[in-house]
């Protein structure tokens, strides 16, 4: 894979996967595509806009055997990993890129629709911002400087499920608290149920959870939690940064986290097919944490 481009994609993909509808879209497209396949069709995901390398086994696993093996991700700025059961398109992947790389962060995600099945409460998009700096970001759609993900990669054979490497990598990112974020600015969609995929059905075939799996994770590196995920700061719609370490910008910061969540529960109440996952985590976590 040769390119000029600074940003690469690369997707652990099922016969399922959704990526194909990445590729959609007008105008030039400012990232690269490698389709790291778990299935069996010998034909499916063959194309000039795709590179297809086939790996079995679960996503972070798999990610592992294809990135300790080969090295033509090292030649990239940021490297974004996504799950296959994200909707996007073309050009929504080229302004993630964009604001992740303009923000100098280390580790990022795009915010979530309204209509995603997610499992943390802080991934789904907040409107008042452009983005929310968090101590989290999801393994569902984690996004790597290139340099940081070179320190991470060993965790990524250490885990079937992947749950704990999302706490674990912002742990590595030390005390600087500007280094990861949610980009509200740019949303995608999660379309399937939490805990639907491969990964889940080898953990039962091992007669673990993939809770007791992240929970051994992190115990192994000495890292305990200490609450939900959280916003440390946050830039508003004009621009504004708002941090959550200053009296009044907290105060500013909680009302809008609290305005946008309420219209975000508000509009789910109202969907033709309620999702069950959204209803347990609002219980447990309440409002997206300052």
């Amino acid at each position: 894979m040769v390119s000029s481009n600074r940003f690469l994609v690369i997707v652990r993909a099922g016969d399922r996967s959704l990526h194909p509808e990445w590729l959609r879209g007008t105008g030039a497209m400012h990232w690269d595509l490698a389709v790291s396949y778990f299935g069996d069709d010998p034909n499916r995901f063959r194309t000039e806009s795709e590179t297809r390398i086939d790996d079995k086994g679960t996503k972070w696993q798999g990610l592992h055997a294809l990135m300790t093996r080969t090295d033509f991700w090292r030649r990239y700025d940021y490297v974004w990993l996504p799950d296959d059961d994200l909707s996007t398109d073309k050009q929504t992947i080229n302004a993630f890129f964009s604001n992740v790389a303009e923000l100098r962060l280390s580790l990022a995600q795009p915010a979530l629709s309204w209509r995603s099945y997610f499992s943390h409460p802080v991934t789904i998009r907040h409107p008042s911002f452009r983005a929310r700096w968090t101590n989290f970001v999801e393994i569902m759609a984690p996004c790597f400087e290139r340099s940081f993900l070179e320190t991470c990669l060993p965790t990524f054979a250490e885990t079937l499920s992947g749950w704990g490497l999302d706490w674990l990598w912002r742990h590595r990112l030390g005390p600087d608290t500007r280094r990861s974020a949610v980009i509200d600015a740019i949303e995608v969609t999660h379309t399937r149920a939490v805990g639907s995929g491969p990964s889940y059905a080898r953990l039962a075939e091992s007669g673990i959870t993939a809770r007791d799996e992240g929970k051994a994770l992190l115990l192994k590196h000495g890292f305990k939690l200490a609450g939900p995920p959280k916003v440390v700061a946050a830039i508003d719609e004009r621009g504004t940064v708002l941090d959550a370490s200053a009296p009044d910008d907290a105060a500013a910061l909680h009302a809008l986290l609290t305005r946008d969540w309420a219209a975000f529960i508000a509009q789910r109440q109202h969907l033709s097919t309620p999702q069950l996952v959204w209803q347990t985590q609002v219980k447990r976590y309440g409002n997206p944490k300052t």
